[in-house]
């Protein structure tokens, strides 16, 4: 028994070695990593061919993750929903900020609270589950419209517009682009009564699989207390959460260009 669990997990650090910057690996390779005899790769490579677990390229000699790697990653990734991966998080980022933590998701071209937990302290933020809000105004908002396709940034902007919907929304074309490059910069975005008067907000995005932002995770609260003394540690718990959820819903990360 101790024998076939050694040959398991060693089977399962080969799976382990491939990943998006290395997506093929020789069985030299492979031996060389793990410090084993080459001939005791090729064992492991051969069963793994025949169970579709890896395949070969001819050409080069290398492996690759075969069709039932793929049928498990999108199983996986079905199964997986960003609510309930997020919910420890949401509860977690309470505790540590002592704010009303909220998940939104993209809808459409607009995001939907899909859950809350409220802050413990007396005077607080409250925001309900199902309430919508739109991509361009306030920080759940921006925090995923900044990191999709200009294409779809340049949809938005011409099919829902960017009207005014509190004293200090973005409704100029230009100024809303560099507000978008600057929470890309950055990682985060943040509100002070963009969509709902007095409240501010801190939100960082999450990202499915596919690298897509889907949606994203933010604190909110009075001014005082979310872009005061506090903000700095406030932006590195919300940046923190939406890193763990992203990486649990399968998104590794992969430097990409944004307009």
């Amino acid at each position: 028994m101790p024998g076939s669990i050694g040959t398991l997990e060693k089977a399962l650090e080969i799976l382990q070695l491939f990943t998006l910057g290395r997506a093929e690996l020789s069985a030299p390779e492979i031996a060389a990593k793990l410090g084993m005899p080459l001939s005791t790769a090729y064992k492991y490579l051969q069963t793994f061919q025949q169970k579709q677990f890896l395949s070969k390229n001819e050409r080069t000699n290398k492996y690759f993750p075969g069709l039932s790697i793929l049928r498990l990653g999108l199983f996986a990734a079905a199964k997986t929903s960003v609510l309930e991966v997020s919910a420890p998080y949401l509860e977690s980022l309470v505790e540590q900020s002592l704010e009303t933590a909220v998940l939104t998701v993209l809808d459409g071209l607009n995001m939907v609270c899909v859950d809350v937990k409220e802050s413990p302290r007396v005077l607080r933020i409250t925001t309900a589950k199902g309430s919508t809000m739109p991509l361009y105004a306030g920080s759940p908002g921006k925090a995923v419209l900044a990191f999709r396709d200009q294409s779809f940034i340049d949809y938005v902007i011409k099919t829902t517009g960017i009207a005014k919907v509190n004293r200090n929304t973005i409704t100029e074309i230009e100024r809303l682009k560099e507000e978008l490059a600057r929470i890309r910069r950055q990682g985060f975005s943040e509100s002070d009564s963009e969509y709902v008067a007095d409240i501010c907000s801190l939100a960082a995005p999450i990202f499915d699989y596919k690298g897509q932002a889907i949606a994203s995770i933010s604190v909110a609260g009075s001014a005082e207390r979310i872009l005061g003394e506090n903000k700095k540690n406030l932006v590195g718990l919300v940046k923190e959460s939406a890193k763990g959820i992203s990486s649990e819903l399968g998104y590794v990360e992969n430097p990409r260009k944004y307009p």
